[in-house]
């Protein structure tokens, strides 16, 4: 009897020993879950939070997306309406720019050797259509789109306002500035550093009068000649460039040269109508008629040299 409940004495206290080794075990894991959620409440910051603050949290997160919504479809509206106010300063620039009765564009380098360039004394000029351009080109680049042609045109407006003044440096820079500009967003637009060529070229003479403004002059006409050179590589057959190297040479006293370079310009054009790029006759062509009467006036003084 004895044995046998000594026996069952040890059979209880190793079941006993058991139960509580796993009360211990339990009692550990609820104090590390305790203190795991107080470093996580410390770590974000706070107590617990009841379905009320979030219900709240959420009317507030749909108001504030719903003002941004708003917010976002102004900012729509102001950007359209700044798009309009930039369309609306352009015209009025381009309307000045008409007003202006000469430009540094081909047709000035189209002209006859022995026709007229409008200048200051026969009041060709004026100086304010250009310089009134300006500040409308300006507002059109500062609250519109970026526009390759907007740019090019504000250009051309500071090289012809700066030309108007003697070639005045501030806006002659910012005219130079943007052709380069433009010459290295779009490098197969030979427009902008043939305008760049003109603006080198003119403001490089000296003793020149321009509203009764002398101009000084730059010393810079082999950038211009290097500017054409560059093109005609490019566009062997752009005929206003041919007119604007001939012109230069003339200019400079090259009349051997120039004639050179005209006669070129005779020959393309000819090919040109053979080819049938031009479709008049060429006597009727006012680029071809320029040339023959150049190629005379040039011939002629040669002669006499």
């Amino acid at each position: 009897m004895g044995t046998k409940n000594n026996r069952f004495s040890l059979v209880l206290i190793l079941k006993v020993g058991v139960i509580l080794s796993l009360v211990l075990v339990f009692t550990g894991c609820e104090y590390l879950k305790s203190l795991t959620e107080s470093r996580y409440r410390k770590r974000i910051g706070g107590e617990s939070v009841s379905e009320k603050d979030i219900v709240n949290w959420k009317e507030k997160l749909a108001l504030e997306e719903a003002e941004i919504e708003e917010m976002e479809k102004r900012i729509r509206k102001l950007v359209q309406k700044s798009n309009q106010s930039a369309a609306l300063s352009w015209k009025i620039a381009r309307a000045y720019m008409r007003a202006g009765s000469a430009d540094l564009g081909v047709r000035y380098y189209e002209e006859a050797l022995t026709e007229s360039v409008p200048n200051s004394k026969q009041g060709g000029f004026e100086i304010h259509s250009y310089e009134s351009a300006l500040p409308f080109f300006e507002k059109a680049i500062q609250t519109g789109k970026l526009d390759k042609q907007l740019l090019y045109e504000t250009a051309v407006a500071y090289a012809n306002a700066s030309k108007d003044m003697g070639w005045e440096p501030t806006r002659r820079n910012r005219a130079i500035s943007l052709f380069k500009q433009l010459s290295k967003l779009d490098k197969d637009d030979s427009r902008f550093p043939f305008q760049l060529a003109l603006v080198y070229f003119d403001s490089s003479l000296k003793d020149e009068s321009w509203n009764g403004k002398l101009s000084n002059g730059y010393d810079e006409l082999d950038t211009a000649f290097s500017l054409l050179d560059q093109i005609l590589r490019k566009e062997p057959y752009n005929v206003p460039t041919r007119f604007a190297k001939a012109n230069f040479l003339y200019q400079v006293g090259k009349s051997s040269l120039a004639y050179d370079e005209y006669t070129r310009i005779k020959s393309i054009l000819e090919e040109m109508k053979e080819k049938g790029s031009i479709r008049e006759p060429l006597e009727e062509n006012s680029s071809y008629k320029n040339v023959l009467k150049n190629l005379n006036v040039l011939g002629a003084q040669n002669k006499s040299n």
